[in-house]
This record gives structure tokens, C-alpha cells and sequence, in this order.
């Protein structure tokens, strides 16, 4: 890289990062704007040149850090964190390099960083990020390449999107070529990846978009319907105060604090989780089909637990 293009990446990376310090949240095509740059860039820059910092998107896809991490905290200036930064990413070819890099980043960045907040996200399923299949499908969704993946004795064509974590499991996001179906694949069933020659035009703005209506590993693309209930008044406040899925709309509030609230998902799935932990302050309106799911099941459990003894 020519001395006067590294001038500008690190003027952009610094200024991205102060950004940030100063609770500015920007999403890629903000930045890019700001910068004169591509979002694809913005996003090499989030993603790889300032992989060290604790930066997330928020609610609204727009970047941010960590709630409690500030430069202001760090024993070194901003440009320097940021050289030293990628000084370090030169040696992680290896895991020894790779581990001790970061250990030295993290004791630059957090000296006195002390997070007031605990956010307990469950358990994860292990992946291996080193394995052959994670790397060939990793390296054809940054290069936006069809792959062939094979698993329960058959083989698929696919535009593959993300590696996404729902509810802490880990599936292959894509669209199969044949169908124009996007759906998800979970990643330990996938045995084999042949990489080809074509490329596909989705952009990462159309992924994105996409991604915002996903509430889970059921997606199914194409089949969004509505689903409306009744949250008991008494329970409302969780509801007023937090989104439990994207599409979450108050549609009504009654007189007694009771809400009408709908969501717009693409299987029962979905949502099922949040009604059933609810239960009893909840109460599913509309589609009936689906009231009379929840109620069959219901019926289900308490005729089982009739018939059987305590558990010991």
C-alpha cells in the first residue's frame, strides 16, 4: 500500500473509531458517505482492520461499542492503538501469535474497563472455525461463491449468506439455487462443500434485510404471516419497553393496561417460545389455527401429567 493510501486508511479508521467514542452510531453506508468509500469497505474496516475493538451494531444496525468501553480509558492515543493493532494482525499465521496479540491488545484496551453490566446469552454450540468445510464455506460467502453442500446423502446448490447462531446453534444461512429459497442448514449436518466457478449478485445490504425478519432457525422465505395476541396488563410493561422479535407491533392498548400486540413471522416456531413462557398472561388471538395448537398442546401436557406419579 502507497504511503499517501495508508494515510487515508488510518485517518478513516481513526476517525471511525472517535466516532464511536463519542456514542455517534453510524451503519456502513453512513460511513461510507462520510469517507468517500464503498460500504464494502466501511465493512473490511470494522471487520478486519479494527477486529480488536469491541464494536457491535445496535437494534437499528448501526455500529457501535460495547456498552462501558470508551477510548478514553486506554493507556494509548487513538492512531496508536490502531497501529499497533495492525502491527500485531501481521502475526497471526499462527495460534501462539494469534493468542499473545490479543492478550497484549487486551491489556492496552482495558486497563481499567470494568463492564457494570452482565448479559448471560445461554451456552453456544462449539464450532471448529479451522475445519475445512468452515473455511471453504466462510471464504465463499466473503467472495459471494455458489457451493455444492452435502450432507444426509444428498447434495445441494446454494448461495450461501451467513453463519448464524440461533439460540445458541449454529446453521449455514443460504438460498438453494434450484428452489430460490432461502432457508438455513444446520452447520454439523454439513459434510462436504465443492466451491464452483459462479458468483452470485445478492448484495449485503439485500442480506441484511433479509436478516432483520428472521426470528429463528425456521425461517421459511416467502410464508410471513401475522400472529396476534393478548398480553394481560400486568405483564405489559415487558412488552411496551422491549421488541421480542423485530416485527413486534402494539397494535392496541385497552383501557385495563392489557395490549393487542402482532408480529409478522414465517413459522409458529418463531415466536412459540415467547408465548409459552408467558403462559399464563398471554393469550394467543389470531390465527386460530394456532390457538388451537397452543390449547391442544396444553391439554397434551396436563392429561400426561395426570396419569403419571410426581417426579422424584
Amino acid at each position: 500500500m502507497a504511503k499517501k493510501d495508508y494515510d487515508k486508511t488510518l485517518t478513516r479508521l481513526i476517525g471511525i473509531l472517535t466516532t464511536l467514542s463519542q456514542r455517534e452510531f453510524c451503519n456502513a453506508k453512513e460511513f461510507a458517505l462520510e469517507y468517500n468509500v464503498t460500504p464494502r469497505t466501511i465493512q473490511k474496516d470494522i471487520y478486519e482492520r479494527l477486529k480488536s475493538f469491541p464494536i457491535e451494531k445496535n437494534s437499528d444496525g448501526k455500529f457501535k461499542f460495547i456498552d462501558g468501553f470508551s477510548l478514553d480509558k486506554s493507556m494509548l492515543k487513538t492512531e496508536e492503538m490502531i497501529l499497533l493493532s495492525l502491527s500485531l494482525a501481521q502475526f497471526c499465521s499462527t495460534d501462539y501469535f494469534n493468542d499473545t496479540s490479543n492478550t497484549i491488545l487486551n491489556k492496552l484496551l482495558y486497563p481499567k474497563f470494568c463492564n457494570p453490566y452482565f448479559i448471560n446469552h445461554g451456552s453456544m454450540e462449539d464450532i471448529n472455525i479451522n475445519s475445512k468445510i468452515h473455511k471453504k464455506l466462510r471464504r465463499a460467502i466473503e467472495n459471494r461463491q455458489i457451493v455444492l453442500i452435502g450432507f444426509d446423502n444428498k447434495s445441494i446448490e446454494v448461495e450461501p449468506y451467513k453463519l448464524a447462531n440461533f439460540d445458541g446453534f449454529w446453521y449455514l444461512f443460504a438460498k438453494e439455487t434450484n428452489t430460490a429459497k432461502i432457508k438455513t442448514y444446520r452447520l454439523y449436518k454439513i459434510n462436504d462443500v465443492k466451491e464452483s466457478s459462479k458468483r452470485y449478485e445478492t448484495s449485503y445490504r439485500q442480506i441484511d434485510s433479509i436478516l432483520e425478519n428472521v426470528h429463528s432457525a425456521w425461517f421459511e422465505d416467502g410464508e410471513a404471516y401475522e400472529i396476534v395476541i393478548k398480553v394481560y396488563q400486568n405483564i405489559a410493561h415487558f412488552f411496551k419497553y422491549k421488541k421480542f422479535l423485530q416485527s413486534q407491533k402494539i397494535v392496541k392498548e385497552y383501557e385495563n393496561g392489557d395490549l393487542l400486540v402482532s408480529f409478522e413471522v414465517t413459522h409458529d416456531e418463531d415466536i412459540d417460545n415467547i408465548i409459552k413462557s408467558w403462559l399464563p398472561d398471554i393469550e394467543v388471538c389470531s390465527p386460530k389455527s394456532y390457538r388451537d395448537e397452543i390449547e391442544r398442546e396444553l391439554r397434551k401436557y396436563l392429561e400426561k401429567i395426570s396419569k403419571k406419579k410426581k417426579c422424584k
